[in-house]
C-alpha cells in the first residue's frame, strides 16, 4: 500500500503477521504525543549542506526537547544460545515499551514523527538523534606551500536540503552532472576563505583571521588551490540558486591575495560585441571532467566552456527510431551491470554538448588569455612538475550504450604548455572486452602520468597479456619511462623501458634517478611485492624490499613518507644521517648485540643443564635438527618481520634511510608507528609508536619547505593526530629531537566534542572465536552510565558488512583500536545509543575460502575453494558468535537483538533474517541487492559468473529464500542509486516476494538519492523509519502514533487509534 505525501519518501508496508491478521501493535505513548569540487586539492571530499540554517530546520531545532522517563518492564535473562523467543509466524510489535532490569536505565519517552515541512511525508526522527546528525561542521584548513599560512575554511551544514538534491541531473554514461553547472551534479562546497598565520589553533577567532572578500556574498566555492610560490589563491565561485539569489550557472574561476584577502575574476570578460558562450558575461569554467592545474607560479591553464557555445540541443518530439543493439559477430564479451548508460542519439548529443570544452592558457599577472587546445571532450590536462609540457587526454567517439566513459575511446597526447603537439602517447580504441576477472585492465598504455622527481619525465606501464590475469606471460606488466624533453628533440626517441613485473603492477613511488618503489599484486594469492630500482639505470637488476600477503594487516610495514620537491610534486623522503642519530643507533646495535650475547649464554646454560638431567633428558626424541620433538618449533618469521639495527647496517650511517608510517596492527589492537628504515638490510629502529590511552597517527613532513636541504631526524617536524576513547581527533605539529626520543609540540586544531551528550559513551573492543576457531572481532557500544549488573540486558542493535579472506589467519587479525574516538555519522548505528540501546557495531563476518579441511591423505582435484562456495553457513556461523558473545555478557537481551547495514551489509541483513531466524527479532536493510541473478557476470568478489556458479548465486541470494523469512524486515533505497548491482529494481522486487509470502515488511525509497544518503530530510526520515522499526519489533515499544502502516491505518489511510 502506497503511503506517501506529494513530498516525501514512497513507502510500501505489508505489515500484517501471518497468523495473526487481527493482531494490532499497542500505540503506547509516553511524555510526549543535504563531492569533489568542494576539496582542496589533496583533502578528503567532504559533503557540502545548506549555507544557513533554514527556518525549517529552526524550527525542527526547537522541538528538540528531550524529556526523560524510567520505564518499568521486566528483562530478559541471558541465554547460552540467543534466541528470539518466538518460532514459526512473524512476531507482532511488542504489547508493551519495556525497559533494562534493575533500576532501569534513564530513557527518552520522545518519538519522532513531526513533518520536517507542513504537509509533506519527511519526518524528524526522535530529538537525540536528530541533534547528533544536526550538529554544526568544522572547518578544514589548508597549509601554504611555505607552511607560514594556512586557509580556514568554512564548511555548510552537513546535510544539504533536499531541493538541492533534487536539481535537474542529467544521467549520461556513468556521469550524472548537473546542466546548469556545466560540473558534476550534487557537488559539495565550502561558504567563506580566512587566511590565517599557521601559528594559530583552528578554528581561528575571528580576529585573528584574514577574511577573502569581494566575491558575490553568500557565493558557494569550490575548487581552492594555492599557487606553487603561495601568492595567490585560486577557487571558484557559484550562486546558491536560492530564492533571492541570481540564477545558477556554470563556475567562475576567481583569485585572491594572500596579503590582502582582497579577490577578483581570473578570466577577462568577453569584449564587446561578443558574448561569452550561452551568453555569459564571463568566460565559465567546464568542470564535468577537468577544472584547472597551475603551469607555474603566475600561470595556469583551465577547461572553459568553448567560445560560441549554444544552448544544448532539446529533445525531439518524436523517436528517430527503434534502440537497436547487436552482437552478430558473436563477440564475447562480459560486463557488470552499469548504470547511467547512454540510451540514445539524443542522449549522445547532450553528452558531446555538456562535456565539450577548449583550454585556456592564462597569464594572472597581465590576465591575458589565449586558446591553447580547440573544443574536445578533454577528461585530463597534466603540467609537467616544472611547468613547460602538459600530458592532455580527451574522449572521442565512438560512443557506446553499453559501456560507462571510463571504457570510451580516448587519445592522450604530449604537448608544450602553448598547446604545439610533441608527440602522441595513446590512441585506445573502445575498451569493450575487459575481463571481469580482478586484476585485468585496458590493453595498451595505462597510467599515463609524470614522475615526481622529475621536471619532465613521463612514464607509463603496458600490459603484456592483453590485459587478461588468465594470460600466462612473463613479463606480464613493463613500465616505460619517456623524457618530454628528448620527444620534444627527437620525434623518433623510443621510450625506455625500465622496469618490469610479473604480477599485476600497481603504479611506482618515485625519490630519485638512484630510487624508486616498485609495486606488484595479484589478487588470487593476495600476494604483494615491493622492487626497489634505479630508474636512470634500468640496466640493474631490481631488489625486493618486501614479499608479503596482503592480507596479513601484522606484517604491514607501513609505507613511506614523502617531502616536497623543488616541483612542488611529493617524492619519497631519504632522511639524511646526523651525528645524534647515528650516536643513538650505535648504542642501540651495541646493546642488541649484547642482549643476543646473554641469550645465547643462558640457552648454553640451559641445554647443559638438560643434558646432565637424567632420564627426563632421555625420553625425548630428538629431531633431524637435534632439538626435542616434544617442544614447538618456532614459526618462521614473516617476510616483513622487524629487523634488529646492527653497525653494519642502520647504525653504519651508510645506504638508504627512509621514514616508514604504518598501521601497527597487533592482536592487541592497531597502535600507529614510525620507523626509520634501512633499504639496503631491512633494519628497521622504532622511532614512536602509539601508548594508551591515546590512539595517535604520524601525518606529512613539515619541514620540507626548502627542497635543496636535506631531511634529518634531528630537528624534524611532522604533523601527528592524537584521538582517545573520549577525544575527538586533534591535530599537533611535532619537532623532533635526541634521535626521535624527545619532542616538542604545539597543538594545531582544537575542535570541540562533537556531541558532548555521548562524551561518555562506553566502547569495548571484543574478541571471540567462530566455532571453526577463526577469531572474530567486533566493537561494542553501551549509553553512558550503563552497568549491565544493576540495569541487565539492553535491546541491541547489530552492524556489520561482510568481507572475504584468503586465509583463516587473514580472517582473524584484529584491525581497530579500543583508544580511538568514536566516530558517529548521520546514519550510524551508533546514535541508537541516546536511544539506550547497545550496538555491536561492526562484527566481523570473513568470508574465507580456505574452510574446507582436507582430510589426511586426500588429494584436492578440482578448483580451489573460493570464499563463497560457504557463503551462508560462515555467514551465520559469525553471526551467532557475535550475538552469543553479548547475550552472555549480560549485555544484550536475547529477544531484543536487530540486525542492520548498507549494500553488502543489507545483502547481509536479508540471508540473516532468512537463515538465522532465531538471532535476530527483525532486520534493517540499506540500499542492498538481493538477486544475484540480477548481476550475473560477477559481484562484491566473487569473479565467476553466474552460469559458472550457479548454485553459488541461487543460495547466496535472499530473494530466493524469500518464502523462509519470518522476521520483519525494512527496506530502504534512494531511487537514483547508481552503484553497479544495487539499482532500486533489487528493493522493489525483493519487498514484492516478501509481501507475497505473507512476510512482515516495508520498503522506503528515497526521492533524488544515490547509493549513499545526503540531503538533510532524507537522513531524517530514514533515521525515523529506522527507529520506529527497532522500536516496534525489537525495542522499547515508543511507538509513533502517525507511524501508518497496513495494519494501523483506518479506510482514508489515516493512523487509527
Amino acid at each position: 500500500m502506497l503511503r506517501a505525501g506529494a513530498a516525501g519518501p514512497r513507502v510500501l508496508s505489508s505489515l500484517i503477521a501471518r497468523g495473526c491478521a487481527d493482531s494490532k501493535p499497542v500505540l503506547t505513548r509516553g511524555l510526549l504525543s543535504g563531492n569533489v569540487g568542494g576539496v582542496v586539492r589533496g583533502w578528503p571530499t567532504q559533503t557540502g549542506g545548506l549555507a544557513s540554517l533554514s527556518p525549517v530546520r529552526a524550527r525542527a531545532a526547537a522541538r528538540m526537547c528531550v524529556l526523560a522517563a524510567h520505564l518499568g518492564a521486566e528483562g530478559s535473562a541471558p541465554a547460552d544460545v540467543p534466541g528470539t523467543g518466538t518460532t514459526g509466524a512473524t512476531a507482532a510489535a511488542p504489547a508493551a515499551p519495556s525497559a533494562p532490569a534493575g533500576s532501569g536505565l534513564p530513557l527518552s519517552s520522545a518519538v519522532g514523527g513531526a513533518a520536517i515541512r507542513a504537509g509533506g511525508g519527511y519526518k524528524l526522527p526522535p530529538p537525540e538523534i536528530a541533534a547528533i546528525v544536526d550538529a554544526p561542521a568544522q572547518p578544514a584548513l589548508s597549509y601554504s606551500p611555505d607552511r607560514k599560512l594556512f586557509l580556514q575554511l568554512d564548511r555548510p551544514p552537513s546535510l544539504p536540503p533536499i531541493y538541492e538534491m533534487a536539481r535537474p541531473e542529467l544521467k549520461l554514461a556513468g556521469v550524472r552532472l548537473d546542466p546548469e553547472l556545466y560540473a558534476r551534479s550534487k557537488m559539495s562546497y565550502y561558504t567563506g576563505i580566512s587566511i590565517v598565520p599557521s601559528t594559530e589553533v583552528v578554528p581561528a577567532a575571528a580576529d585573528r583571521c584574514r577574511h577573502v572578500t569581494g566575491y558575490p556574498p553568500g557565493s558557494w566555492l569550490n575548487y581552492v588551490s594555492w599557487s606553487p610560490d603561495g601568492t595567490k589563491i585560486a577557487f571558484t565561485v557559484r550562486s546558491p540558486g536560492g530564492p533571492g539569489d541570481p540564477p545558477r550557472r556554470p563556475l567562475e574561476l576567481w583569485l585572491a591575495d594572500p596579503a590582502t584577502g582582497a579577490c577578483r575574476p581570473a578570466l577577462p570578460a568577453p569584449g564587446p560585441g561578443a558574448p561569452g558562450p550561452l551568453g555569459l558575461g564571463y568566460r565559465a569554467l567546464n568542470t564535468v571532467f577537468d577544472d584547472y592545474a597551475w603551469l607555474d607560479d603566475d600561470t595556469l591553464v583551465a577547461a572553459v566552456l568553448p567560445a560560441g557555445l549554444s544552448p544544448p540541443p532539446a529533445k525531439p518530439p518524436l523517436p528517430p527510431g527503434p534502440k537497436v543493439q547487436d552482437n552478430t559477430a558473436g563477440k564475447k564479451i562480459q560486463n557488470r551491470t552499469w548504470p547511467d548508460l547512454l540510451k540514445d542519439e539524443h542522449d549522445v548529443a547532450l553528452w558531446e554538448h555538456y562535456g565539450t570544452s577548449e583550454l585556456l592558457r592564462l597569464d594572472t599577472r597581465t590576465g591575458q588569455a589565449v586558446v591553447i587546445g580547440p573544443p574536445r571532450m578533454y577528461i585530463e590536462v597534466d603540467p609537467s612538475p616544472d611547468g613547460r609540457y602538459l600530458l592532455v587526454s580527451w574522449l572521442e567517439r565512438p560512443w557506446s550504450t553499453a559501456l560507462p566513459a571510463g571504457r570510451f575511446a580516448r587519445r592522450t597526447q604530449l604537448w608544450t604548455r602553448d598547446g604545439s603537439l610533441v608527440r602522441e602517447l595513446a590512441a585506445l580504441p573502445l575498451a569493450e572486452d575487459i575481463p571481469i576477472a580482478f586484476n585485468s585492465c585496458r590493453a595498451g598504455p595505462r597510467g599515463i602520468s609524470w614522475r615526481d622527481d622529475a621536471p619532465c619525465e613521463m612514464y607509463w606501464m603496458e600490459a603484456q597479456d592483453g590485459g587478461d590475469p588468465a594470460v600466462e606471460v612473463s613479463p606480464r606488466d613493463v613500465v616505460f619511462g619517456l623524457s618530454a624533453q628528448a620527444a620534444a628533440a627527437d620525434p623518433a626517441a623510443a621510450p625506455r623501458r625500465i622496469a618490469q613485473t610479473d604480477l599485476r603492477c600497481g603504479g611506482v613511488a618515485w625519490c630519485d634517478g638512484d630510487l624508486a618503489i616498485l609495486f606488484e599484486s595479484w589478487y588470487k594469492s593476495r600476494r604483494s611485492v615491493w622492487w626497489r630500482f634505479a630508474p636512470d639505470r634500468p640496466e640493474q637488476p631490481k631488489e625486493v624490499v618486501f614479499d608479503r600477503n596482503y592480507e596479513d594487516v601484522y606484517g604491514d610495514p607501513g609505507s613511506p613518507l614523502t617531502r616536497r620537491t623543488q616541483w612542488g610534486t611529493y617524492a619519497i623522503a631519504r632522511i639524511t644521517p646526523d651525528p645524534a642519530t647515528l650516536e643513538a643507533l650505535q648504542q642501540a646495535a651495541d646493546d642488541t648485540e649484547a642482549a643476543e650475547a646473554a641469550a645465547e649464554a643462558a640457552a648454553a646454560a640451559t641445554a647443559l643443564s638438560a643434558s646432565s638431567g637424567g632420564s627426563d633428558a632421555e625420553a625425548a626424541t630428538p629431531t633431524a635438527n637435534g632439538s626435542p620433538a616434544a617442544a614447538a618449533a618456532p614459526a618462521p618469521a614473516p617476510a616483513s618481520a622487524t629487523k634488529r639495527v646492527t653497525r653494519a647496517g642502520l647504525a653504519s650511517g651508510t645506504g638508504t634511510w627512509l621514514l616508514m608510517s604504518g598501521s601497527g596492527a597487533s592482536p592487541e589492537g592497531n597502535k600507529p608507528f614510525l620507523d626509520l628504515f634501512h633499504l639496503e638490510s631491512g633494519e628497521t629502529h622504532r622511532l614512536w609508536q602509539s601508548r594508551p590511552p591515546y590512539y595517535e597517527t604520524s601525518g606529512s613532513i613539515m619541514s620540507d619547505t626548502d627542497p635543496h636541504q636535506p631531511i634529518t631526524l634531528e630537528g624534524l617536524s611532522m604533523m601527528f593526530g592524537r584521538e582517545s576513547s573520549t577525544d575527538p581527533p586533534q591535530t599537533h605539529l611535532r619537532t623532533l629531537t635526541d634521535a626521535g626520543r624527545s619532542w616538542q609540540e604545539r597543538q594545531v586544531t582544537n575542535f570541540p566534542h562533537p556531541y558532548p551528550q555521548l562524551r561518555e559513551l562506553q566502547r569495548e573492543v571484543l574478541r571471540y572465536p567462530r566455532s571453526d576457531g577463526v577469531m572474530l572481532t567486533a566493537t561494542l557500544y553501551t549509553p553512558p552510565g550503563y552497568n549491565p549488573k544493576t540495569h541487565g540486558p539492553l535491546p541491541c542493535i547489530v552492524w556489520a558488512y561482510p568481507r572475504e579472506f584468503k586465509t583463516k589467519e587473514a580472517a582473524g587479525q584484529m584491525r581497530r583500536s579500543p583508544h580511538q574516538f568514536t566516530s558517529i555519522g548521520s546514519t550510524s548505528p551508533t546514535l541508537w545509543l541516546t536511544r539506550g540501546y547497545a550496538v555491536l557495531d561492526g562484527p566481523t563476518l570473513p568470508i574465507v575460502a580456505d574452510v574446507k579441511e582436507e582430510s589426511e591423505g586426500s588429494a584436492s582435484t578440482g578448483p580451489a575453494p573460493e570464499p563463497n562456495d560457504t557463503f551462508i553457513e560462515q555467514l551465520t556461523d559469525s553471526a551467532r558468535a557475535a550475538v552469543t558473545e553479548v547475550v552472555k555478557r549480560g549485555v544484550a537481551d536475547p529477544a531484543r537483538v536487530s540486525v542492520g547495514g548498507h549494500s553488502y551489509g543489507a545483502f547481509m541483513t536479508a540471508n540473516l533474517v532468512a537463515h538465522a531466524p532465531d538471532l535476530f527479532a527483525a532486520g534493517i536493510a540499506r540500499t542492498g541487492a538481493y538477486n544475484r541473478t540480477l548481476t550475473p557476470f560477477g559481484f562484491q568478489n566473487e569473479e565467476r559468473t553466474l552460469w559458472q556458479a550457479p548454485d553459488v548465486y541461487n543460495r547466496m541470494s535472499p530473494f530466493m529464500a524469500a518464502d523462509k523469512i519470518t522476521k520483519p524486515l525494512l527496506l530502504v533505497h534512494g531511487e537514483d542509486d547508481n552503484n553497479p548491482g544495487t539499482f532500486p529494481l533489487q528493493s522493489e522486487r525483493f519487498y514484492q516476494a516478501l509481501k507475497g509470502h505473507g512476510a512482515a515488511c516495508r520498503l522506503v525509497l528515497l526521492p533524488h538519492e544515490g547509493h549513499g544518503y545526503r540531503a538533510y530530510e532524507s537522513i531524517m526520515h530514514c533515521l525515523y523509519e529506522q527507529d520506529q522499526w527497532i522500536e516496534r519489533y525489537a525495542g522499547y515499544g515508543r511507538l509513533d502514533p502517525g507511524y501508518v502502516t497496513e495494519d494501523s491505518a483506518g479506510p482514508d489511510g489515516s493512523a487509527s487509534e
